[in-house]
């Protein structure tokens, strides 16, 4: 009897009529496995990862990070997208859970730098779940490994728009990161007018805007998400992506109402911190205006809070607003928007959508607003008055003394 019969394997003959020994199942198993091992330990992306679990397992496969946000799926086709809707899903709580005959496993430790991976039915003849928990362990391995990278960056990026740095210093330490660090950014900063998001959901609000252009930054500090925009771009260019951006911060947390405001030009890098001060300090102004805006817009705002002492800011705020910051107060109203936008913007058809109000709406309470003040504001010197101290108002921060509604320029104005 032959070596082959004793061992039970096969000897097809190729081409060459020299027979070739059949690789036992197991042994490729190991084989794949090993493969898989590898791509955990050498590779910080995840995708190559899915991709060789999901031909092992015959399963699709979705990974998403723990505020939803895609990292990876396997095949990629409808099963493989479907696998990362189901996880998506999962992840920011639009379903209890996974559909019937999937799975979704949770990744890794209980923070950003984990996830959820969504499981679907298996192919007929297919391995199965042997491997899911040595692949949900490698899977968690790299996910952890990444995040500590991820944090080490996320630190570095902090450093570099919140303290004084020395461009050759950073130039290494961003090396040794793997960023190639040029010589300016077009820095931008989105805030939020009515909380902070948790840190999953500005982590993935970031990777979104990473993922949307190649070589930008971005990093959490002090409740505001602070975004970079690589040099060699128009204003064009940058607006654009943060209106991008803005728009995933609001579907993403849509009760905080995100909003940004971007630099006018490109910022060398040793000047990044100054300008993203200014940047967060300008968009903590709550606005009618729109969501995302260039700090020249707000240059006058800018102008006055550095300039005006609150007593003056006050008084020229209470001559100018008085009665109808009173009748604001005393009926819960918001005239001072209306005016304000009505200001802003000539054509009120705009100055109604900036308000969310019909335009016969907006125009009624115009007019109140025009009746309250009793001034002519068809004058231009009043109506430039009027609308320094709107600006003012917001700039300053000012706190309001109810005055009452008799007072300022209205027809009992004197009694």
């Amino acid at each position: 009897m032959t070596d082959a019969a004793v061992s039970g394997q096969t000897h097809p003959t190729w081409a060459t009529g020299e027979p070739r020994a059949e690789v036992p199942r197991p042994a490729r198993s190991v084989d794949r496995l090993a493969a898989i091992v590898r791509l955990a330990v050498e590779e910080d992306d995840s995708s190559g990862l899915v991709q060789a679990a999901a031909e092992e397992l015959g399963r699709p496969l979705g990974l998403v990070g723990l505020a939803g946000e895609p990292l990876a799926h396997a095949p990629d086709g409808s099963s493989g997208r479907r696998a990362l809707a189901v996880a998506s899903a999962v992840a920011r709580r639009i379903a209890m859970g996974p559909p019937p005959g999937w799975r979704v496993v949770t990744i890794g430790p209980a923070d950003a730098g984990g996830g959820l991976l969504a499981v679907g039915a298996g192919r007929p003849g297919a391995a199965g779940g042997a491997l899911l928990d040595p692949i949900v362990a490698l899977l968690g391995e790299q996910l952890l490994r990444r995040g500590l990278r991820r944090d080490e960056t996320e630190a570095f990026i902090r450093r570099l728009v919140s303290e004084p740095v020395g461009v050759q210093s950073a130039r290494a330490e961003a090396a040794a990161l793997g960023l190639a660090l040029p010589d300016a950014y077009w820095p931008a900063v989105i805030g939020w007018d009515d909380g902070v998001p948790t840190p999953a959901e500005l982590d993935g609000i970031g990777r979104a805007a990473q993922r949307r252009v190649h070589g930008s930054l971005a990093v959490a500090l002090h409740g505001h998400l602070v975004l970079l925009y690589p040099p060699g771009a128009c204003g064009s260019d940058v607006m654009g992506w943060m209106e991008q951006i803005v728009s995933v911060a609001r579907a993403t947390v849509p009760a905080l109402a995100a909003r940004a405001v971007a630099a006018d030009q490109e910022v060398a890098v040793h000047e990044l911190r100054e300008q993203v001060a200014r940047l967060a300090r300008l968009c903590a102004r709550r606005g009618s205006g729109p969501p995302v805006t260039r700090a020249r817009q707000h240059a006058l705002e800018d102008l006055l809070s550095e300039s005006v002492a609150p007593a003056e800011a006050r008084r020229f705020v209470d001559d100018l607003l008085g009665p109808l910051i009173a009748w604001d107060h005393q009926h819960h109203s918001d005239l001072i928007r209306v005016l304000e936008a009505a200001l802003d913007h000539p054509r009120h058809d705009i100055a109604a959508q900036r308000c969310f109000m019909h335009r016969n709406t907006f125009r009624h309470r115009l007019g109140k607003a025009r009746d309250l003040l009793g001034d002519d504001l068809t004058d231009p010197k009043t109506r430039l008055a009027v609308h320094v101290a709107l600006k003012l108002r917001r700039a300053t921060a000012v706190a309001e003394r109810v005055v009452p509604a008799g007072r300022g320029h209205s027809a009992d104005h004197g009694r």
